[in-house]
């Protein structure tokens, strides 16, 4: 696992390194740390190589998030976690799909249970399972680290991708069984929801690709209890 660091206060970066040596060591997880004091270091040396990227936002000559823009133009895939003190840039961080926030100053049990989501997701793209769907159009194989939810309209399923919608015949009780090991879950009667690509989740959840989706009055309290099992009881 490879995880770099992007962070021009060295007590900061210090105590980030601290945290990822000593929540490996206890799960025992090998992991290779790379420390960039401000951006043109970080995107000068970077491969796309990276499995993780922890980043703070305000950072001399170039910030955190304007580095992560230019960043996503060659990788797509790493996962990207703002350390900020800066909440606001929340709502901004959908632009490069930043995978989560944890706030300054950092305490371990917070980043524990951060780190732990991350690792999750992780295994879970790692693991990947695919699902297929026959069209009208044709066939289609769509992995499902890549499905952010699907929509049911009359009798017809909507399954809403990265790589786009594809329409089919079916019924949205048998999906949800059948996704339910992988963290799929109604946020109503009309939308089934990865967890996965769960940003944020009040009187309505927000996607990976900023869509907001309403959550029912009758699923509200399942959909709740199985985010908060997903991220580990944080909620």
């Amino acid at each position: 696992m490879k995880i770099y660091v992007l962070e021009d206060e060295k007590a900061v970066s210090d105590k980030l390194c601290a945290y990822i040596d000593r929540y490996c060591g206890e799960r025992g997880y090998a992991a290779e740390v790379k420390v960039f004091p401000n951006a043109f270091d970080l995107l000068e040396n970077y491969h796309a190589d990276a499995d993780i990227l922890f980043m703070d936002i305000q950072l001399p000559l170039m910030s955190g998030m304007d580095a992560a823009k230019k960043l996503r133009e060659t990788d797509k895939k790493v996962l990207i976690v703002f350390v900020t003190n800066l909440a606001q840039y929340a709502v901004e961080g959908y632009e490069v799909n930043a995978f989560d926030f944890i706030l300054k100053p950092v305490e371990y049990e917070g980043f524990k249970m951060r780190f732990e989501r991350v690792l999750k997701e992780l295994e879970h793209r790692g693991t990947d399972r695919y699902i297929n769907i026959s069209s009208k159009s044709g066939f289609k194989r769509i992995a499902l680290s890549g499905l952010m939810c699907v929509e049911v309209i009359n009798h017809d399923l909507i399954f809403h991708s990265s790589e786009g919608c594809v329409r089919t015949r079916g019924t949205m009780k048998k999906l949800a069984e059948e996704l339910k090991s992988d963290y799929f879950v109604m946020c109503s009667n009309c939308y089934l929801v990865n967890l996965a690509h769960v940003k944020q989740a009040d009187r309505s959840v927000v996607l990976s690709d900023g869509t907001e989706l309403t959550i029912s009055r009758n699923a509200r309290k399942g959909f709740f209890a199985e985010l908060a099992k997903y991220l580990g009881g944080t909620i």
